[in-house]
Parts: C-alpha cells; structure tokens; sequence
C-alpha cells in the first residue's frame, strides 16, 4: 500500500496539475474544431502522440488501441458518405458507379471530418487513461467549479473500473449457475438482467460515496482542500492564465481570416 502511494507521488510530481491539463484539453478541442483547417488536428495528434511516449502513466500501446477501435471505423464511414456520395456539383470524379461517385472533393472533406474526429479522440483517450477520480476532482474544484459538479463528472471515471468489476462478477455467478457465458446469443440472452442489477448497484455505490464525502465536509465553504498532493507553480499559473487567451486569438483571427493556415477550401480549390 505504501509502495502504491509513492508511486502515485512520484507519478504526480512528473505531470502538471490537473486544472492545467484541464485547460490545456479544453483549449486544444477548441482549436480543433474553432479553426477550419487540417493542420491544426493533425498537429493536435503528433503533439498527444508525443505526450503519451513521455507519459508516466498512459501506455502507448493501450493508447493505440482505443485510438484504432474508435477512429477506423469512422474512417470508414465518413469516406462512404462523404467519398462516394459529395453533394457538389462541380467535382473531380475519380470513379463512380450508378449513384455512388468517389471525388476527390469528398475524400478531402471526409480527411478533414476524421482529421477531427481522431484529434478530440487521442486528446480524450490520452486525458481519460491518464486521470482517476481524485485528480480530476481536484482539477475541477481548482477551476472553482462547485463540489457537487465535481463530484458527479469525477464519479463517472471512477466508475468504469467499477462497472467492470461488477459486470464480470454476474457473469462469472451466471457461469457457476450453469449458463454457458462464452456464447454471444447467451451473453445476449443475459444482457437486460445484467444491465438492470448493474445499473441499481452502481446507483447504491454512488450514493454511498457522496453519503461518505458530505460527512467529510464535501461542498463545505472555505478553500477546498486537495486529495492529493500535485506539482503546480508559477510557471503552470501563467499556463493556465494565458493558453485561453491565446487560444481566443488564434480562433477569432481565424475567423476574421488573417490566420496564415491552410483550410479545407484551399485545398479543395488547390486541387
């Protein structure tokens, strides 16, 4: 236990405080989505990329694998509908069949979609791998955000060990019953019990968590006290201070198109 706790010190004291990953997320996500160019997610992702190869509690490879469930897919689908079936009426076709057309137009407008997609993905997944319960409980109470709202986003990490915890215990008490849990259409069979007695007792959980907190003076006035000890100083304050005011800047020049970036209609135009 007491080996545990000095790791997640030592993990602590490598990694900026939470507010200020906080901020740095929400700032990121703007610029993704607030600057109409490709450049900007694709900078997003070699930047996150880099973040998890020096990261002291995100695994590369676990990081991979969220990012390859969640973004091929959507790769898929948005080069159907947006490769084959480009609304426009003045497009470079590079094949077609019947109604189905694949333009060049579509394809780069569908690279642009999953450019994003995959940005605020990597930023979430890098984020959600690397955060428990207590520090983001910490970083949104530093953010002055009030207790309960804290309390009910950190719950929702905290919980994901907790509903898979509890989803393999019924299965394993469904297996020593007799029910052949290996087999999909049982597992299927088994899924609306499953989900009715998970659903009640992550709500007792819960409850019982806030119970404990309010009796420990959760959402009492004064400055709140951390869970947990985390590296902050000068340099992450001017951080947390001066990322939003940059990242207004670059949106609102942007959008008033001084922003000396590439957008998706220039490289439309351009081929």
């Amino acid at each position: 236990m007491t080996t545990t706790v000095l790791d997640r010190e030592q993990q602590s004291g490598r990694r900026w405080h939470p507010a200020t990953e906080l901020i740095v997320l929400v700032c990121s996500l703007l610029l993704v989505f607030g600057i109409p160019s490709p450049v900007v997610p694709i900078a997003i992702i070699i930047g996150t990329f880099a973040a998890v190869l020096i990261s002291p509690s995100v695994r590369l490879q676990t990081w991979l694998i969220g990012l390859a469930v969640l973004c091929l897919p959507t790769l898929f689908v948005v080069t159907v509908v947006q490769g084959l079936f480009y609304p426009g009426t003045e497009v470079s076709v590079l094949w077609s069949l019947g109604p189905a057309h694949l333009s060049v137009e579509g394809l780069l407008i569908a690279g642009q979609i999953w450019l994003r997609v995959t940005a605020l993905v990597a930023l979430c997944a890098f984020f959600g791998l690397g955060a428990d319960s207590a520090r983001l409980f910490d970083g949104l109470r530093s953010l002055r955000l009030p207790a309960s709202v804290a309390y009910i986003c950190a719950s929702a990490i905290g919980l994901i060990p907790l509903i898979r915890t509890r989803t393999t215990q019924i299965m394993e008490a469904r297996a020593a019953r007799g029910w052949d849990v290996d087999r999909w259409s049982v597992r299927v069979r088994l899924l609306p019990r499953i989900v009715t007695g998970l659903f009640t007792s992550v709500l007792v959980e819960v409850e019982g968590r806030h119970d404990v907190l309010e009796q420990r003076g959760l959402g009492a006035s004064g400055h709140p006290v951390p869970l947990q000890d985390h590296l902050d100083g000068r340099g992450q304050t001017l951080l947390r201070r001066g990322v939003p005011v940059l990242t207004i800047v670059l949106v609102v020049c942007s959008v008033a198109g001084v922003l000396p970036l590439p957008t998706a209609e220039a490289l439309i135009g351009g081929a």
